[in-house]
């Protein structure tokens, strides 16, 4: 080979290497893009409670199996709230930004998905600070008024808040009439002690898992959903209601709640009444044969 060719062949060598660099730097940039995530009908967000590893939790994925049983024609995701569930439950504020900035983010990429929220002792009370409920433990940052509507159902286990005498639905005019909060009668953390009446929510804060709760809550949830209209196909035409406000005793005497030990729970879905009185009115709306929920009003 004589040196004039030299320079040329090194040319060749050149270009044929550069060729599959090219090519490996367009694969790299198509591999990095990230692709448009598939929007749901239906987007579960729940935080689990104190110590559990992370994810949906003990409560968390039985919920979220129940919805996608129960919603035939809906298709159902699910996000576990990211922060750190520690037992001295100063990370219930940063876990209710997470929720906060999970909704906001899929409620802007998907306009058509609607949310299911929740969460289990220390995850109720994400839930409680992510719909502007003050609860004085940690501060985070609430869910945008703008997209309550997005928000289909609220469902919370062994709830702190009860502690103080609240629920969701006495806190919260907007989200309480689309909330149930799950307590067991001997339940303290969220407030619960004593017998049980009717044989509802047998066992304290550890038996939700096994009580029958999780389905309650998915088929409460599932209910709200199909009323809303979101997937399947068609628009449901909701079930009519009935609402009462009237004192805690009349709602007794009607066999709308039952008393314990001198204060009253609504018929089905145990919600705290406070002290059975005549001079102590709630409002209760009808959710089923047997059932009422306490509402902040009529």
């Amino acid at each position: 080979m004589n040196c004039s060719s030299r320079p040329r062949l090194a040319r060749r060598i050149a270009t044929a290497l550069a060729v599959p660099a090219v090519a490996l730097t367009s694969l790299l940039a198509v591999g990095t893009t990230p692709a448009q995530a598939a929007c749901s009908d239906v987007d579960v967000v729940f935080a689990r409670g104190t110590g559990e590893t992370p994810g949906l939790g003990i409560l968390g994925r039985p919920l979220v199996s129940g919805l996608q049983s129960q919603l035939g024609g809906y298709t159902v995701s699910s996000y576990a709230v990211d922060y750190a569930a520690n037992s001295s439950q100063t990370s219930a504020g940063p876990g209710a930004t997470d929720m906060s900035a999970h909704v906001s983010s899929v409620a802007a990429s998907c306009p058509g998905t609607r949310f299911v929220i929740g969460g289990y002792s220390q995850g109720a009370t994400v839930t409680d600070i992510a719909i502007s409920i003050r609860t004085g433990v940690t501060m985070g940052t609430p869910i945008p008024s703008a997209l309550s509507g997005r928000v289909a159902a609220v469902v919370v286990f062994g709830n702190p808040l009860g502690a103080s005498g609240r629920t969701i639905a006495t806190s919260s005019t907007v989200y309480g009439p689309k909330s149930r909060d799950y307590c067991n009668v001997s339940d303290s953390i969220c407030g619960r002690q004593g017998s049980n009446p009717a044989g509802e929510g047998s066992g304290g804060h550890l038996s939700y898992s096994s009580n029958g709760s999780v389905t309650q809550a998915a088929t409460f949830a599932a209910g709200l959903v199909r009323a809303g209209g979101t997937g399947g196909g068609t628009t449901p035409t909701p079930t009519p209601t009935t609402c009462v406000t009237a004192s805690t005793l009349s709602h007794v005497a009607a066999d709308r709640a039952v008393s314990l030990y001198g204060r009253a729970y609504a018929r089905g879905s145990r919600d705290a009444l406070g002290l059975t009185s005549s001079y102590n009115t709630v409002s209760l709306r009808q959710s089923g044969t047997a059932s009422w929920d306490l509402v902040a009003s009529c």
